[in-house]
């Protein structure tokens, strides 16, 4: 759940960053998103009940959160040590 969730963070970071109009953004976001899932091995359905379970089990989304956070760090920081 991690990686999906850091891939989705990524991708919907680097649409911010193109020059385009929302909606379009939001239409390639839905591919990138599909393309994400589809690495993972996930459908939508599967990734959408799995973060509804832990979302009733706060506690756990927490640390889902906490290592999601931890990772975007570690990437980050390697991409400024290049």
């Amino acid at each position: 759940v991690v990686n999906v969730l850091r891939e989705l963070y990524v991708a919907e970071e680097r649409l911010n960053l193109l020059p385009i109009q929302r909606d379009s953004s939001l239409k390639i976001f839905e591919i990138w998103r599909s393309k994400v899932f589809e690495k993972a091995g996930y459908s939508d359905s599967t990734f959408k009940k799995s973060f509804e379970f832990y979302m009733d089990r706060p506690d756990e989304m927490e640390l889902i959160y906490t290592a999601l956070v931890d990772t975007l760090q570690l990437q980050e920081q390697r991409v400024q040590g290049r």
